[in-house]
């Protein structure tokens, strides 16, 4: 499965560790130690508040605001007692900002969340019934409403569809061998001491990444296929920046893609996967540059320069110019 479901350039991810959100005799579970949240932000202010609210206030939130934005810092932090806002020296990226953010945990397990999805605050509780009774897994995660279009995962090995499913307070889990990014609860204990993320990822194919390593290393993923979610997709950012988002997502979706299949393949594999997006955008160029359409000529340039940095073996340097 591509990461074309999975989150746009900007992506907040929310991490909840595991204490005061679910109801434990914290003596018996140690796994569970004080609880905070992480949102990583790029000019997502219009979300921002809208999870705040949703968390409870006895729940620490920090939040990673990758444009630099000081006085998003002060706003929130006024009005929040329980947020915090970093603000780092660069653009870090999702991968690098959420393995810091999980960096920050002292827990084992954490929460991770895009913002641009409705998920209710009873599924918390029900993952926290889950856990309580069932850890041994990498990651976990519900799964989307409607599944007659996309799926937030995949099952690449027949080996894995053979699996039995598990029954767990209720809940249906199924083991599988990839899951999208939107929605992932991590298994701190799972991954040793390396980062979670590879950072040489900026946007997309982070989660696919991750997976692929983790089922290489006979590691489990499950989802719960009866507790649920709804991922928007494309809108965790502002739409006044909409094109300069759609640009470095389209630059990065295609550097990414090439860059994981030379990483666990080869050069040439991954321009035979790439050579499809290769061809495509160079037809659309030059059918928009023809037509006089300036906007849709530069989404897919940006695809085909992303291509050209890959093919060229260049880190994944393009940054939205966004003041």
């Amino acid at each position: 499965m591509d990461s074309n479901s999975c989150a746009d350039i900007i992506r907040y991810v929310i991490f909840f560790s595991v204490k005061d959100l679910f109801i434990f005799d914290v003596k018996k579970n140690k796994d569970f130690g004080s609880s905070f949240v992480v949102i990583v932000s790029f000019k997502s202010f219009h979300l921002i508040e809208k999870h705040i609210r949703l968390i409870e206030n006895k729940h620490q939130i920090i939040i990673v605001e990758n444009s630099l934005d000081k006085k998003l810092k002060e706003k929130l932090e006024k009005l929040y007692n329980n947020v915090e806002v970093i603000i780092p020296e660069n653009n870090l990226g999702y991968g690098t900002a959420l393995n810091l953010g999980i960096k920050q945990s002292k827990n084992n397990f954490v929460f991770c969340m895009v913002t641009d999805l409705n998920i209710s605050k009873e599924c918390f509780s029900q993952i926290s019934n889950i856990i309580n009774q069932f850890k041994d897994f990498s990651i976990l995660s519900p799964t989307y409403f409607d599944e007659s279009v996309f799926k937030n995962y995949a099952i690449h090995n027949k080996k894995t569809t053979d699996l039995k499913k598990r029954t767990v307070s209720n809940f249906i889990l199924k083991e599988v061998d990839e899951i999208d990014g939107a929605v992932l609860l991590i298994n701190k204990e799972k991954f040793n001491s390396f980062d979670i993320m590879d950072e040489k990822f900026f946007l997309y194919f982070e989660s696919t990444d991750l997976c692929f390593r983790l089922r290489k290393n006979n590691q489990k993923l499950y989802v719960v296929e009866n507790l649920k979610f709804e991922h928007f997709g494309t809108q965790s950012s502002h739409v006044s920046f909409k094109k300069q988002i759609l640009i470095c997502r389209n630059w990065h979706y295609c550097w990414s893609k090439f860059y994981f299949y030379k990483k666990h393949y080869n050069y040439f594999f991954a321009f035979k996967r790439t050579l499809p997006n290769l061809v495509r955008s160079i037809k659309l160029c030059i059918y928009y540059k023809f037509k006089g359409d300036d906007y849709n000529f530069q989404l897919h340039k940006s695809e085909l320069s992303g291509l050209i940095n890959a093919y060229s073996l260049k880190s994944s340097f393009y940054r939205p110019s966004i003041d």
